[in-house]
């Protein structure tokens, strides 16, 4: 007979061990209250390898206040809260000195962050700090050099607190009338240049797959490979310069891509994805620029590439009616245009898929940018037929060679056209 093999000859015997078991468990947990699983509530694992979590007060459950980020543009800051959990927040301004200040409700904060000040010094934000306020509430103060306006929205997958700060110059301009966005945009013809910076954004990436086709097909895989085979024709050319988001399958957070292109000053971003839908029937190629939703299938689409509800889709909106800049809107809207018109059209003529037209939403990703920037769906992954066509290398460089010739078309609109550089 083995350790294990025990021999049980009644049910009265039975019932005898499992007590004795529970009884052994038991005073094992009062021995070593770890053993019993207080490693688990605080986050750690053995060795403290795992980041630390938040623990409870008063029963309350708190949430870990886990990182600050930050970005500067001459326009403004963007400052990120990275937090474990959702939590809810209130904001204040205070003055002598000028300082704004974010209460998170219901956090503590990690250790490497209390008493911590962060240098930013950008001309709008001279630096952020962190304390534990109370017991439950954790303090961020964004000291300030200068300050029009401010917004704050929040990001799901991980939960993220965003505050957008305006210096003078980026205070935004009243929205536009609803209608106006029906019409096309009347630009003037500005002077033409030899070069143009252009930031290419594949969605998705890494822990985030994108939308994921009956076969297999990953919306992340797809939108880098087409990325890649425009930066490689545009690399041949002499006008440009490309910036890639990521060039690999590594994640990205929204809010960091439109920042990038910011830092880098360029002058138009494109973000390229590929659609889904419940119903597979749905299929075609569209455009989005930065506004408020056209319809509930472009709430739903923002939805799915923000990685958040419709409810907080509503609210980004209603942030929107304060945030949006008319001039970045008209030329976004444009280049959404003339990229939509080339994309649908087939080499050789005829029609490379159906044309559900330009569109608007609320996408995260185009939040902030101090550039045109547009968001292409480039099919339905969604769609048996849409899904083998993206899964073509033939298909993928047409998109690729069709976007270049869409942002060429803006280019001669905008701008008369592009200016090859002469060497002497």
């Amino acid at each position: 007979m083995g350790v294990w093999d025990v021999d049980i000859p009644s049910p009265f015997s039975w019932v005898a061990w499992r007590c004795l078991f529970v009884i052994l468990v038991a005073a094992c947990a009062l021995w070593n209250p770890q053993w019993a699983g207080a490693n688990a509530k605080s986050g750690r694992t053995v060795g403290g390898s795992a980041p630390p979590r938040g623990t409870e007060a008063g029963g309350q459950r708190l949430w870990l206040v886990r990182d600050i980020r930050h970005w500067s543009d001459p326009a403004y800051t963007r400052v990120v809260i990275d937090l474990e959990g959702e939590v809810s927040y209130r904001t204040g301004r205070l003055h002598k000195p000028d300082r704004l200040y974010v209460d998170l409700l219901g956090t503590q904060i990690a250790p490497q962050l209390q008493g911590v000040s962060l240098v930013v010094d950008d001309g709008i934000v001279k630096g952020v700090r962190a304390a534990q306020n109370q017991a439950d509430v954790v303090r961020v103060v964004l000291d300030l050099k200068i300050l029009d306006d401010y917004r704050l929205f929040t990001l799901n997958e991980p939960f993220r607190l965003v505050i957008d700060i305006m210096g003078r110059s980026g205070h935004a301009s009243p929205p536009p009338q609803r209608e106006a966005a029906k019409a096309t945009p009347q630009l003037g013809v500005a002077e033409r240049r030899s070069h143009w910076h252009v930031v290419l954004d594949p969605g998705h990436g890494g822990k985030d797959p994108g939308a994921v086709g009956a076969s297999g097909l990953v919306e992340k895989d797809v939108v880098l490979d087409i990325a890649l085979r425009l930066r490689e024709i545009m690399r041949n050319e002499p006008y440009w310069q490309v910036t890639m988001t990521r060039e690999r399958d590594v994640f990205i957070p929204l809010e960091e891509r439109t920042a990038i292109a910011n830092a880098k000053n360029a002058d138009l971003f494109v973000s390229i994805h590929a659609n889904a839908a419940e119903r597979p029937d749905l299929q075609g190629i569209e455009t989005y620029f930065l506004d408020l939703a056209t319809d509930d299938r472009a709430k739903q689409t923002a939805a799915r590439e923000n990685a958040t509800s419709l409810k907080q889709v509503s609210d980004l909106e209603l942030i929107l009616r304060d945030l949006m800049m008319t001039s970045k809107r008209n030329e976004s809207s444009l280049l959404a245009g003339t990229v939509q018109q080339a994309l649908v059209q087939a080499p050789g003529g005829g029609k490379n898929g159906r044309d559900l037209g330009v569109k608007q939403a609320p996408f995260v990703v185009l939040i902030g940018a101090d550039m045109p920037a547009i968001l292409i769906e480039t099919g339905f992954i969604s769609h048996p037929g849409e899904e083998r066509k993206l899964a073509d290398p033939k298909h993928r460089a047409h998109l690729a060679r069709a976007i270049l010739a869409g942002i060429k078309e803006y280019i001669a609109a905008t701008h008369g056209g592009l200016i090859r550089q002469v060497s002497r």
